[in-house]
Formats: C-alpha cells, structure tokens, sequence
C-alpha cells in the first residue's frame, strides 16, 4: 500500500482538514473578540502560534491512534480486519462539511454584515488626508476696507466659507487652524500648499463699506503645484446678500475644482444659516474673541453671541458660539462646571430637538455627558458626531482624548493622530499627543509635539508647559523649573501656572520660593481657587502646621477638582480627622463625589481608570484603620485591585506601583508596601509629587516610622537638594 494510500486509510488528511478550518475559525473568532474585550495584539499573535504548534502533533497522533469500539488504541495494536477507519472517516466527513458550512458562513456574514459596519466605524480614521483627488485650503481674507477695522469679517467670513466647503462630502478642506496659520505670512503658496498636504488654495479679500452697506469680494483659486490660477471671481454685492454670496462661492468653487455636487452636498450647500445682518455682524465678532481663547475674549465673545441672539434667538451659529464660549471658559477655570453646565444645557437641549443632524452640536453634548460621568453616552454623542462628520477634527480629537482618558490607549491615539492629519496647525491636538506621549513615557516624542506647538505659535505657553510636565512625570524636576517659569512668563495672568511653579518648587523643598510663587497668586486673583488652596495646604503640612492646613482643607472641601486639587485638599482634612479619631467625618468627606458608597448596599463603579483609583484605597484605609477584618473595607480593595489590573501597560509603571503599595499597606503588609514604594521612587523614578505621597498621603501613614521609609525620604531629599540647585543655575540660562 503505498503512503498516500495509507494517509488515507489511517484519516490523517481528513484531520488535517478539519484542524486547519477548525483553526481558521479560533482566530477569526479571536480577531472579532480582542478589541471588544481590549486585549493586547499578543493575544492573537501567542493563539496563532499555538494552533500552527499543534498541526503537526495532530497529524502524527491521528497516524500513531486509531479510534476503536473499545477507545482509542494504538494503531500498531489494532487488527487490520477489525478496523473501523472507514467509519470514523465517513463521520469526519459530516464534520467537515458542517464546519465548511459555518466557515463559509462566517465568511458571509464578516463580508456583507461586520466587514461594511468597521469600514463605515473606522473610514474616517483610515483614509489618509492625500488620498482624496480633491483638496483645498481657505486662507484668511485680507481685510482691504477703509479704516482696516475688519478683520473681524475678513476672519469670520473665511471660516464660515471653510465650514461650507467642508460639508462636501468629495472635497477635503484644511482644517481651520492650520489655514489660519498662515494669516499675514508672504509665503510662497506652493509651499503652503505642501504643508498642508492640498492641491488647491483659496485666498483673497474682502473690502467692507458700512456706510454705503456694499461688500466686495475678490477670490482666487490657485493650483498649490504650480501657483497658477485655476478661477477668480469678484462679487460686488448688498451686505444683506452675504448668505447668497456664501452659497454662490462653494458653488463655483466646486464647479471650478470639477467636484460633482451630488443631491446630499446641494442640500448642505443650500442649508447657509441666515439672519439679520446687524446679527450676523455680531457673530463674527464673537467668532473672532472666541478663537483669541483668552479669559477676556471668551468673556466678550459670549457677550457678543448673546446680543447676536437678543437680535434672532433661533440663528444657530451664534446659539453654538455661545456653549462654546462657556465651555470654554469652563475649561480655562474662569467659571465652574455648574456655572457652565446651568448656562448651556438649556440651549444645547434646544439644539439637539432642533439639528439632531449637526455633528458640532452632538460634540458639545459629549461635553455635557462627560460632567455627568455617563461613559456611555459620551462615547456615542462622540461617534454620532463623527458619523455625521468624519473629518470633524474637534470631535476626533476630543474622542480621541477621552479615549486615552478611558485608558483605551492605542484607539484613542489613532483619533487624535486623524485629528492631527486634517489640522497639522492646530495647537490643541499637538498638546494631546504631547499629553499622551508624557503620560506613556515616551519623553522624546512629547517634547518633539510640544516644540511643534512652539513652531506653530511661539508665544503659546502651552508650548512649555508641555516640557515641563513631561520632565516632571519622567523625573527631572530641575529641567521642568525653567520651561514652566517661560509658560508664566508669556502668560502671567494663569493663576494656575503660577500655583503650580509654587507646587514644583514645594517638591524640590525650596520654601522660600514655594511662597513667593503662592503669593504670586494672590496678585492674578486666584488665591481662593482649587490648585493654589491645595498647595498653600501642602505647604502648610510640609511646615508641619496641620492643624492650619485642616482647617484651611475644611474650609474648602467643596471646591471643584480641577488637576486632582480637591482629592489633596480632602487629604489633609481626612488625615487630619483620623489623627483625632474622628473616623465617621473622615469618611463623611467622600460623600460629594461617592453618593453610591453610601447607598445599602454599596455601589463601587468598576469603570474607573487607574489615575483615579486613590479614593478607594484611600477609602480601604480609613475603615481598615477603624477594623483591620473589614469586610467592607475588603470590598473597596478588591474593586481597586481589579482596576489597576485593568490598566493600559503604556501608562508610566510608577503609577500602578504607587497604588499598590497603598493597598498592601492599607492591609497591614508593611514589609510588601516598603517594596513597592522602593520600586516605584527607586526602579521607576517617581518624581511627580512625591512630597505629598511619601509625607502627607495619610494611606501611608502607618509606614513613617519604618528605617526604610526614613531611608527613602533621605535619600530623595538628598537628590532634591541638588536638583534644586540644577534648577537655579538653569534658571540663569533658560529652558
């Protein structure tokens, strides 16, 4: 009998086949299932090894055994007239054709179901910004009126152009940030046109008369290859005609660039929002305050939304600009959250009744629902607006940030990075990366995004602010000094740069300077808010004053967390409480933002990311003080323990060390907290606020008289003195 005969005989192709789409199945089973449970791409990788490791061990096992009546035997041992091959076989063929069966209908369901619902999900992430035949940039307009006093039109009617163009659905437009970079630079269009990765340019300029209430408007398109001229119109129109124009410009633009106006794009074109023109004057002067994104612009240019509204409460643009102004003062620390939120969620709800449709609209309520902390609806307002808008750069990179906030590292990069690739310009999505990089590690990559944003505005201190944070989390403390002083210089009005030059200082353990800076904050108004009170408090502490710092942390307690300032505050309260044995105040003061932990029974939500994890060990600690057989402390240190598996491995390891060594100490293993606490200052150099974990984190209390955790404070007091005097000789030369 020959071999193949054999191989036959004994079934070994038929299991051969069988494992092969048996195997096929387990990995498009463990591609389909990896993302949704967030596993690491090794998975797949160790899965696809292990199945290609056993084929050939299936194969000499169905060669060497042979099913029989009686179990499986050796094929040697079984008697040529007793086999029953041919009936084992005949059932691997009813294997193997129901498992073609569902393969194949695998394969129907991943081509005409799974497979268009990920290209639909994730086209905008995909298509890079050079594959569209169709690009273009709007540059600013210049204003040629009279006095020169309107540039404020010039700007808005150049965004408002941009907005329309980019509703197109075949024609990809430069985001607006990146086209404004070059506002008032004599550069050669060619290279503009490079930069921004487009084929066209659209420039010209705007020449105003109130008095006589005409508009002109010349416009060029220019082919950014060669600089030559593809169209050039001039509308000499009413000021009252300016919506027509609007709608006549992407019209002929279109046409001139060849693009196909389908039915959807003539309806978007067509939907120019109008109102009265003393209105529309008012909304772009907001537009213009809100884009400067300073504390008085944003002030101004809410006003000027609202009197734009007063003239016609229903024109959308300025209803928009208006939660924008406020949202973003929120976010500049000028208001509060609740101020905010009681400002903008009446006229959002307005909105979203009214254009359910609008991508900016669903964005801005994203905003909402992350206030809320309601996950969910976060992500899909964020995902109804990029549905509706892929190239929504705000909202790409706004997902892409609560993503990585989420601890869903690797999908929310990819957002900011399409963020990045439609809008190179923009300052905000430079940040996020620098943000993300800093938080991951990656020292150099932050630094190379901050210098962008230096590049692109030389004067924005986030620029450096970038370094500074970045040295901070990868342990120079001296290097971050003279870029953080830089950001203050630019911006001497930031009462939280101010506070946090003070924090930083505090760390290096210069007093002197530490109060100065504090001080500071006194003279820029933010004296009595969240992240000065919170270092005046460890400042207090650090002088030993505990009883003025509980006081001053029980005066304050209600202050909004901005930068984890209330969880300090909190602390020095708490530590306070618990050195009084005043327990139930202690856990009292957790209440405000854990209302489920005081529920029966007790609610801990699971979803919390790693950063966030201090208030249930904090929490663990202070019932375990109470009763080390807590069973209830037990369960805020499981639920702890289960996040900080759950976190992302890019995450700076110090992070998850830190925490751990807060639980193993809230359960008494004290040996076990030293370790780790040694790991993470020693083997991972944890810098960033060192001060207060090791000497006022009231979790580790139970350690401070342990010779090693003396040890640990000496010698990080050591390294700090010559830190600080790095600090001050490189303070001499700057960053």
């Amino acid at each position: 009998m020959s071999f193949i005969n054999e191989l036959k005989r004994r079934n070994v192709i038929k299991v051969a086949a069988a494992y092969m789409i048996v195997g096929w199945l387990i990995l498009q089973v463990g591609e389909v299932l990896s993302p949704a449970l967030r596993l690491p791409e090794w998975v797949n990788s160790t899965l696809a090894f292990f199945i290609i490791l056993g084929f050939p061990l299936a194969l000499i096992f169905a060669w060497a055994f042979e099913m029989t009546p009686e179990g499986l035997k050796k094929e040697k041992d079984v008697d040529r007239t007793q086999s029953i091959t041919q009936v084992t076989g005949q059932k691997l063929n009813y294997t193997i054709i129901g498992l073609l069966v569902l393969a194949l209908g695998y394969f129907a369901a991943d081509k005409f179901v799974l497979q268009p619902e990920r290209m639909s999900q994730s086209a905008a992430l995909e298509t890079e910004p050079g594959d569209e035949v169709h690009s273009i940039a709007v540059l600013p307009l210049a204003d040629m009126s009279a006095e020169g006093d309107n540039e404020y039109f010039a700007d808005g009617l150049s965004e408002e152009l941009l907005n329309i163009l980019s509703k197109i659905k075949d024609l990809r437009v430069a985001g607006r940030t990146s086209s404004f970079a070059f506002k008032g630079q004599n550069e050669d269009l060619r290279v503009i046109g490079e930069k921004l990765d487009v084929k066209t340019i659209l420039e010209g300029s705007v020449r105003k008369d109130d008095a006589r209430n005409r508009v002109r408007i010349t416009l060029q398109l220019i082919n950014a290859a060669d600089g030559y001229h593809l169209w050039s119109e001039t509308y000499d129109r009413d000021l009252d005609d300016i919506f027509a124009i609007q709608e006549e410009i992407a019209g002929q633009v279109a046409k001139a660039l060849q693009v196909t106006l389908l039915g959807e794009d003539e309806t978007i074109v067509a939907q120019v929002a109008t109102t009265d023109y003393s209105a529309y004057d008012l909304y772009l002067r907001g537009l213009q305050k809100l884009n400067e994104y300073s504390y008085a612009s944003l002030e101004q240019a809410a006003e000027d939304f609202q009197q734009a509204l007063s003239l016609d409460p229903g024109y959308t643009p300025a209803q928009i600009g208006l939660i924008s102004s406020w949202v973003s003062l929120q976010g500049t620390g000028a208001v509060t959250r609740e101020e905010a939120e009681a400002r903008v969620k009446p006229l959002l709800n307005l909105l979203m009744d009214q254009h359910p449709e609008d991508s900016d609209v669903h964005t801005l309520m994203a905003w909402v629902h992350r206030g809320e902390q309601n996950w969910e609806a976060v992500e899909n307002a964020y995902r109804t607006a990029l549905d509706i808008d892929p190239r929504n750069v705000e909202a790409l990179n706004e997902f892409g940030s609560f993503l990585r906030d989420r601890e869903r590292m690797d999908e929310g990069i990819r957002y900011t990075n399409r963020a990045a690739s439609l809008d190179p310009f923009n300052v905000q999505v430079q940040w996020d990366l620098a943000w993300y990089y800093m938080w991951t590690g990656d020292l150099e990559s932050s630094l190379l995004a901050a210098e962008r944003i230096r590049e692109i505005e030389p004067n924005n201190p986030m620029g450096y602010y970038g370094p500074s944070q970045a040295y901070q989390l990868a342990g120079d403390l001296a290097k971050a000094v003279p870029w953080e002083t830089q950001a203050h210089e630019i911006d001497p009005d930031d009462y939280e740069l101010t506070a946090e030059l003070a924090g930083m200082w505090l760390n290096l353990g210069d007093l002197d300077m530490a109060e100065h800076w504090l001080k500071q904050t006194e003279t820029t108004g933010g004296s009595n808010q969240p992240r000065p009170i919170a270092y005046k408090i460890d400042l207090l502490q650090f002088k030993e004053q505990d009883a003025l710092a509980s006081q001053l942390a029980a005066a304050n307690l209600q202050l909004p967390n901005r930068f984890f300032s209330r969880d300090r505050i909190r602390n020095a309260y708490v530590r306070q409480a618990l050195e009084s044995g005043d327990s139930e105040s202690a856990i009292a003061a957790y209440r405000v933002d854990n209302p489920d932990w005081f529920e029966d029974p007790i609610r801990i939500d699971l979803d919390r990311v790693s950063w966030s994890v201090n208030e249930l060990i904090e929490m663990a600690a202070i019932l375990k003080a109470g009763n080390l057989a807590s069973e209830e402390a037990d369960r805020f240190i499981e639920a702890a323990q289960t996040i900080i598996d759950k976190a992302h491995p890019a995450l700076v390891p110090w992070l998850a060390t830190l925490h751990l060594a807060g639980l193993e100490t809230t359960q008494g293993n004290r040996s076990e907290g030293l370790r780790l606490l040694r790991r993470a200052f020693v083997d991972e150099n944890m810098r960033f606020m060192w001060r207060f974990y090791l000497q006022q984190w009231f979790v580790l209390a139970p350690l401070h008289d342990e010779p090693e955790y003396r040890e640990l404070i000496a010698m990080l007091e050591t390294e700090m003195e010559q830190q600080r005097e790095r600090a001050h000789a490189l303070l001499e030369v700057g960053p």
